[in-house]
């Protein structure tokens, strides 16, 4: 049984040996240290560490049995990483296009993800569910490491963790003390400060602090207004407290705040035969403004058998969206949306902390998530010539009836509470039957209801005239007939999953692993509020103006009509399911040569049911998510760390994804001639990431200049397909970036440039009234940074 397990092992390793992966011990980045030099803040000097990905897991994150990749704070300052978008490529299959506005980040991983309402890829701050991706573009500061696990999470993250999660976690005040500013600026009006602290107090109390503010003076002219259509400014904060009340049990208490206003949606007419894309030509306002603030109070008690968490977190977030929904120069319509959220979420876990041949680890999780969202469409002039008229032009009757209203608003307030709780188990049992084989087997029980509640109302004024050629009815000049609608009513859904995950692992040596994984993942149902406009119409299309009073509105019969077609309907028109994924995986992690080559190598196939899929709505009136059938991704991901001499480290990540529909009736074409998607790429999702890196360190003793540093960074992705037919395409991109670095004593002054080449690729795609619109990726830009550490 051992020769058989270690042959397989050094079969794996072998298929790896391009591959990265790391180290069963991790040395804690140190500022001055050798590998990058990178800043920063003065730290203890401790050699090394071994790290859990989080407080339930069962296993170290070297031994994890699945793809992990980990992100130091070297890395993340010579990568020039700044917030969750700057990891797209440089993380296997890791794909996060930067377009919109902050409130839109939306994360693929090996073929999964989502656009909007929701995420297939959880993020979590210090053990702290970030509960909506709205609120997932922040800025990195004073992060300790950043964690990105591959694959279904269900077992220990439950919902909306089916393609994996990202840990962020932030430097602590016991292990990093000391003053760090930063001053910089760029091209296209871009400069920014920060400033933080880090220091002990005895050696009981130690505290975090620091501040930011960050402007752009946009990439993007709007030849509409002649002025940039996304220039921005953000601010925040961010204070940790840590207290250490006695020699087991030990305090944190962390809350942040971040302020964004920002112009935003630089989106261009995309012209289909040629390619080409047009400049930013729109007439309506395009802005967004986001308020959040994230807590958390965190205990651990440890004892020599057991590790006792309790992690409570509050997320608030208030934000004001406006968007010109035509993107053109026409008046169709816009949308003035606002989001007010308040989150409370619970998680107690319980885990054996003894090395010992069975591991175990249990807890629970709750949470209650209230979002309300003010969603006011404004109906412009042709809007209602395009759009609303044509609704009551196809009514069946001897009259014409005509709009009078040179705008129209269909206000709206929805509510979607959200109530959730869960179980979870995990069981890991080493040294079976041999040493070094180990099975881990783990169980959550996840349960969720959603609510909705909704207000939404549409009033017009209609002219009612005699038709051409018919038997006249009224007087000729017409009569009046204002006419209003309202949609008043609730609704509401709930989910209950089972997360099972099984693993078997093999540890050849303490240097070398391989592993079977399967486990199964799910994204939660929901609501497409932004339907309602398109139910509006059609209830309005559906009811009858009175004829009775030239005055009548129809007020009490629109509410009738109300209940009968629309709230009636509302489930079927609004409601979405659970997209559910199966994932089965095979890999390899190895350490060599001392530690200075780090190989990792995974195999992976995801069957998937239920897929949702986003798309804009006929009458173009909002984007909405759709169940598209099934669908199957498979895939490689391979990483290689190098560290070849003293201060040199290279980096080397590939991915590839072969994501495709298995079963989609994508219904009927223009001539009625179904349509069948089957066998087509699943959109948004980048066959191909790529990324190389190298940093070099120069450290210079006696010398003015005490320490160079130069690093270079190449991600590309691509092929992307932007549609469910495939038509539409972004071929494989890449951008080249790079940074030095000279230090002396506790000033640095950092050289930085990003897309050198100035590649011209498109970052997102979409199709709305008949049109098509791509943005733009950012383009060349490049500045400087001084920075004070001491």
């Amino acid at each position: 049984m051992k020769r058989f397990f270690t042959a397989a092992c050094a079969a794996a390793v072998a298929a790896g040996a391009f591959a990265a992966g790391h180290g069963k011990t991790l040395p804690l980045p140190v500022p001055a240290g050798e590998e990058s030099g990178a800043d920063s803040i003065r730290t203890l000097e401790t050699d090394e560490v071994v790290i859990r990905s989080s407080s339930k897991e069962t296993n170290d994150l070297w031994s994890v049995p699945e793809a992990v990749s980990l992100v130091t704070p070297s890395k993340i300052n010579n990568r020039q990483i700044e917030s969750v978008k700057d990891l797209s490529a440089f993380v296997p299959n890791l794909f996060i296009p930067d377009y919109g506005s902050k409130m839109t980040t939306p994360v693929y991983l090996r073929g999964v993800g989502a656009r909007s309402s929701g995420q297939s890829v959880a993020m979590y701050v210090d053990n702290i569910p970030y509960m909506d991706k709205s609120t997932f573009d922040f800025e990195f500061m004073d992060i300790q490491r950043i964690e990105v696990l591959r694959g279904p999470q269900g077992t220990l993250y439950g919902r909306n963790a089916m393609g994996g999660i990202i840990n962020v976690y932030t430097l602590s005040p016991f292990e990093y003390q000391g003053h760090k500013l930063s001053v910089g600026g760029g091209n296209y009006g871009r400069w920014n400060v920060k400033i933080s602290k880090l220091a002990k107090f005895g050696d009981k109390v130690g505290l975090s602090v620091g501040a930011y503010y960050e402007r752009e003076g946009g990439y993007f002219t709007n030849e509409f207004t002649g002025k940039k259509v996304d220039e921005g400014q953000s601010a925040g904060g961010r204070l940790k407290l840590e207290w250490k009340i006695n020699p087991r049990l030990k305090a944190m208490l962390a809350s942040s705040f971040d302020f964004t206003d920002q112009g935003a949606f630089a989106y261009g007419l995309y012209d289909k035969e040629t390619g080409k894309i047009a400049p930013v030509d729109y007439n309506d306002r395009g802005n967004y403004m986001r308020r959040m603030s994230n807590n958390s109070l965190r205990f651990e008690y440890r004892t020599d058998k057991i590790l006792l968490t309790s992690n409570t977190g509050y997320q608030w977030l208030d934000d004001d969206m406006w968007m010109d929904q035509d993107f053109t120069r026409e008046s169709i319509f816009t949308i003035n949306q606002r989001q007010r959220q308040h989150s409370i979420n619970q998680e107690i876990a319980v885990r054996s902390v003894k090395e010992q041949n069975y591991q175990w680890s249990v807890g629970a999780f709750g949470f209650y998530n209230h979002l309300t969202t003010d969603g006011d469409v404004l109906f412009k002039q042709d809007g209602i010539r395009n759009i609303l008229q044509p609704v009551f032009d196809q009514i069946q009757m001897p009259l014409a009836l005509t709009i009078r209203n040179d705008e129209i608003p269909n206000p709206g307030t929805y509510r979607t509470p959200t109530v959730g709780a869960a179980v979870f188990h995990q069981s890991t049992f080493n040294n079976l039957l041999t040493d070094g084989l180990s099975v881990t087997l783990g169980l959550r029980l996840d349960y969720e209801k959603q609510y909705l509640k909704y207000n939404t109302s549409m009033a017009m004024d209609l002219l009612a005239t005699n038709k051409p050629g018919g038997i006249p009815m009224l007087p000729p000049a017409g009569i009046e007939m204002p006419i209003s609608k309202t949609l008043v009513g609730q609704d509401d859904q709930d989910f209950l999953q089972y997360l099972p995950k099984v693993s078997v692992k093999y540890e050849c040596t303490p240097q070398i692993m391989t592993y079977f994984t399967v486990a199964k993942g799910y994204k939660a149902g929901g609501y497409n509020i932004q339907m309602f406009s398109e139910v509006m119409q059609d209830s309005l299309k559906a009811s009858r103006p009175s004829m009775g009073s030239s005055s009548g509105g129809g007020r009490s019969g629109a509410a009738e009509a109300a209940k009968a077609d629309g709230e009636g309907n509302i489930r079927n028109a609004l409601a979405y399911k659970p997209e559910q994924t199966w994932n089965y995986e095979l890999g390899t992690r190895g350490t060599f040569r001392d530690g200075r080559l780090n190989v990792e190598l995974a195999l992976f196939m995801m069957d998937i049911r239920d897929v949702q899929l986003t798309q804009f709505v006929n009458g173009g009136s909002g984007r909405i998510l759709t169940n598209a059938g099934s669908g199957r991704s498979y895939g490689v991901e391979v990483s290689l760390g190098l560290r070849p001499a003293l201060g040199l480290s290279i980096d080397l990540n590939y991915g590839f994804t072969h994501a495709t529909f298995r079963d989609y009736d994508g219904g009927t074409d223009s001539d009625g001639t179904a349509v069948d998607y089957r066998g087509k790429f699943i959109p948004y999702v980048p066959q191909h990431t790529f990324s190389a890196g190298a940093a070099y360190t120069l450290n210079l003793p006696g010398r003015w200049v005490n320490q160079m540093t130069f690093a270079a960074q190449y991600t590309g992705a691509g092929r992307i397909y932007w549609t469910e037919a495939n038509d539409v395409r972004q071929p494989f991109y890449g951008l080249l970036n790079g940074k030095v670095s000279f230090r002396h004593e506790f000033v640095r002054l950092e050289l930085w440039a990003r897309n050198i080449l100035n590649k011209d690729y498109g970052a997102f795609y979409f199709e709305s009234f008949g049109n098509s619109f791509v943005q733009r990726g950012k383009p060349f830009t490049c500045g400087a940074n001084l920075v004070f550490a001491f």
